[in-house]
């Protein structure tokens, strides 16, 4: 069974951490443009795909702009206010998150025509299961590659978090006609 986990950028010009995880194996990149991601996921086709971006907007809103009408729905989907208590999630109004919410509902939209896609976050990822420092935790699991990035090990936890949903072991958080965040079960 191969999960992928993307730890996916706001930018296509800035680099998103791709991991393919199976069994015990791993295999990460850096990847950059939607069309580049796209295709490596269709080379590995995966049971699931986890990403590290919020994947919908907020009930109510038509969009992320502070003046539109739809501004009165909210800068937070309940996934968000259900997370507080596990982990810190930033308002998806805000410039860099508004970049990577437009960007992981692109995203998702066209890899969900074949593939399951679930929503996760990293950092809260991380503290369910417990990892103090992720590079070495994540050694003593996998062999990982002398210098993964950042990104890289992001990407590791969402396929991890990915694994852990496909076995029923995770924390579904939000509102499934607005949008759901798996977390593992702690």
């Amino acid at each position: 069974m191969k999960i992928i986990g993307i730890d996916l950028a706001g930018k296509q010009e800035n680099p998103s951490g791709f991991c393919v995880l199976e069994g015990e194996h791993l295999i990460l990149k850096t990847l950059y443009s939607d069309e580049n991601l796209i295709e490596n996921v269709k080379k590995v086709n995966p049971a699931v795909i986890a990403i590290d971006a919020p994947l919908s907007l907020p009930k109510g809103r038509c969009c992320l702009e502070k003046d539109c009408k739809c501004a009165v729905g909210g800068h937070f989907r309940q996934a968000e206010r259900d997370i507080r208590p596990y982990g810190r999630v930033l308002p998806l109004t805000f410039q860099g998150m508004k970049m990577l919410t437009l960007r992981g509902i692109r995203l998702a939209k066209e890899l969900r025509k074949d593939f399951e896609v679930i929503e996760t976050h990293p950092r809260t990822s991380q503290k369910m299961l417990g990892f103090k420092d992720l590079k070495d935790d994540l050694n003593q699991i996998y062999n990982l590659p002398d210098e993964p990035t950042e990104h890289e090990l992001d990407g590791v936890l969402a396929a991890i978090t990915g694994y852990l949903y496909l076995i029923g072991c995770v924390l579904e958080l939000g509102d499934p006609e607005e949008g759901i965040v798996v977390i593992p079960r702690d």
